[in-house]
């Protein structure tokens, strides 16, 4: 008897200690911590090039559509793509000077929802799963920035490679500073010292 009532004590502890159990903060969680991948293509001569074009804004693509990004944290983080590459030794023209190279900025945003229960009554209760439900989400963002090589192009089938791209994870999901933020796309072009020129 006693052994079958300790049983029912920590079982509701157990429950109660679930229940009360929150998704850690975002401070906790390693998926909103920024890090930078980047990667070049080893055959390119980054000093052929000098002249490149920058999209004035940044594609965001959720689970649900594809749109603009604008506001402060999107213009920093061109700003700082423009002051970066001007310190690599590139000169910034109009898209229709028809540039060495063309960056471009994506934002992929993904929303992961759980939906979870307590209790172990689904076998006779009749609305499986058992009420209540607790729903918990999250949001996680990858921001890739790309380096088209347009000076070496196929214009006869239209196509053309990309000579260097940095994946920041967690760049712009809102949790943090702006100068979090410009400080890790300054270490996107930091980490490939192989992008530079000197051509005239």
């Amino acid at each position: 008897m006693k052994t079958k009532l300790g049983y029912i004590i920590l079982g509701l502890g157990l429950f109660l200690t679930l229940s009360c159990s929150k998704y850690p903060p975002s401070s906790d969680r390693l998926l909103e911590d920024l890090a930078v991948i980047t990667q070049y293509d080893t055959k390119a001569d980054f000093n052929s090039y000098k002249t490149y074009s920058l999209a004035p804004s940044i594609t965001k693509i959720t689970d649900k559509d594809t749109t603009v990004m604008t506001g402060p944290t999107a213009d920093a983080v061109l700003a700082q793509i423009d002051k970066d590459m001007q310190a690599k030794g590139f000169v910034k023209s109009a898209p229709s000077a028809k540039p060495d190279l063309v960056i471009e900025v994506t934002y992929f945003q993904n929303t992961t929802v759980y939906t979870y229960y307590y209790g172990n009554w689904g076998w006779y209760y009749p609305y499986y799963p058992y009420y209540p439900v607790y729903y918990s989400s999250y949001t996680t963002g990858l921001a890739n920035i790309e380096m088209i090589d347009l000076k070496n192009a196929d214009n006869v089938n239209q196509r053309a490679s990309i000579c260097w791209n940095a994946y920041i994870r967690g760049l712009l999901t809102g949790s943090h500073t702006t100068a979090e933020i410009t400080a890790k796309v300054d270490q996107a072009f930091i980490q490939t010292p192989q992008l530079v020129t000197t051509a005239k």
